[in-house]
């Protein structure tokens, strides 16, 4: 019974022994395991990081105008061997003159002496008094004023008489109100002899009329739309179909003038001028042609052509009707040397050291950078994830 009990307890403690050592195995596969599968993932995440990551920066050059203007030449042939650089065109010109008168608007005001109408009251009984031009009358307030001419009051009569103001500027003005104006010499006979205002005392500043350079301007131009106006009318009564007048050409060859800017006290002012009005028609596609050409040999070697700027492409007819010039403007910007476009340069660096690269060379007004993923702070390490372009 005793050996019974022992063999069965052996037999149980080989079987927890086993179940044991099979539980310790599984728990080391586990965790043998995990750490496989974190190592994989972070594995992943590298690959990943290198092979998603991509860095573009896009370079904006400063962008400059740069203007042309070329003499060419008018020619009946201008495809002729020795026609040099010339266009087919031809004018018609007519002689015109306008003379026009133009008032002068106040532009400033500066004192002036006001003037009105005082009545001289004599209310002596026996006293006969002459006032002389020029005697003074003054008010409470301290204004003053002078008769105009002389005149004589009667005892217990009154008299009207112009008079001003002593001092010019608004304070000589006065009113009704202003009191009772009394003769400076004769304070003993303030209450007897005085005057009062009956006609308003005005006109203590008077407008100054100087001739500004705008107003001339103004005035200028007016003669030239004139002139135009009548060259207009005289080429289309000599020509068989009428010419566009946006496009007429004028010459002043003569302009004179009453007053010159600056004048001062001018209330009005003539021009006169005198000049020639042409209708000119040439060949615009071939004028336009030639300037670009020459304007492209004309730009430094450190820039390049980006664009012309056709809307102002111009054409004018200069003197005697034997060229024109035509002028056009272009944009161009600077070229960005090939090794300032190192990608090796920049990998490692983040978005502001970038910035602070790009912006140190001379001609970049500006430099956009992109990183993808959102996770990429820096340049990628492998040069064919960094693109550098130059935005035109």
């Amino acid at each position: 019974m005793a050996m019974d009990i022992v063999k069965q307890t052996k037999k149980r403690v080989e079987t927890s022994k086993k179940k044991l050592a099979k539980t310790i195995d599984l728990k080391s596969y586990r965790k043998l395991a995990v750490n496989f599968l974190i190592l994989t993932v972070n594995l992943i995440i590298i690959i990943l990081y290198f092979s998603l990551s991509q860095a573009t920066v896009v370079i904006v050059p400063a962008k400059e105008d740069f203007s042309h203007a070329v003499d060419i030449a008018i020619a009946e042939n201008p495809n002729a061997p020795d026609a040099g650089l010339a266009i087919a065109g031809s004018a018609t010109n007519a002689d015109v003159s306008h003379t026009q008168e133009f008032s002068v608007d106040p532009t400033v005001s500066e004192p002036a002496q006001a003037e009105g109408m005082i009545t001289i009251y004599n209310s002596t009984s026996d006293r006969n008094q002459t006032f002389v031009a020029n005697t003074r009358f003054q008010n409470e307030a301290g204004l003053e004023i002078k008769i105009k001419k002389q005149v004589q009051v009667a005892p217990g009569a009154q008299v009207a008489v112009a008079a001003f103001a002593s001092e010019p500027g608004k304070g000589g003005e006065a009113g009704a109100d202003s009191g009772r104006f009394q003769v400076v010499k004769l304070p003993y006979l303030k209450d007897k002899i005085y005057a009062e205002v009956t006609a308003p005392f005005t006109g203590g500043t008077k407008p100054v009329r100087s001739l500004t350079q705008a107003a001339f301007n103004a005035a200028k131009a007016q003669v030239e739309a004139a002139l135009r106006e009548k060259g207009f009318d005289l080429l289309s009564a000599t020509n068989a179909s009428k010419p566009d007048k946006n496009a007429l050409s004028l010459e002043v060859a003569d302009l004179t003038t009453t007053a010159n800017p600056g004048d001062a006290n001018v209330e009005s002012f003539t021009i006169t001028a005198k000049g020639a009005v042409s209708a000119f028609r040439y060949d615009e596609a071939r004028a336009l042609e030639i300037v670009k050409q020459e304007l492209i040999k004309q730009i430094p070697p450190d820039k390049i052509l980006l664009a012309f700027n056709d809307d102002s492409f111009s054409v004018a007819l200069n003197a005697g009707g034997s060229s024109v010039t035509a002028s056009i403007t272009a944009a161009l910007q600077p070229k960005i040397p090939e090794t300032a476009l190192n990608q090796e340069d920049i990998i490692g660096l983040n978005q502001e050291e970038v910035r602070v690269h790009f912006t140190k060379i001379t001609g970049i007004r500006d430099v956009q950078i992109e990183f993808w993923p959102f996770w990429v702070r820096s340049v990628p390490n492998l040069k064919d994830h960094v693109n550098i372009e130059i935005k035109r």
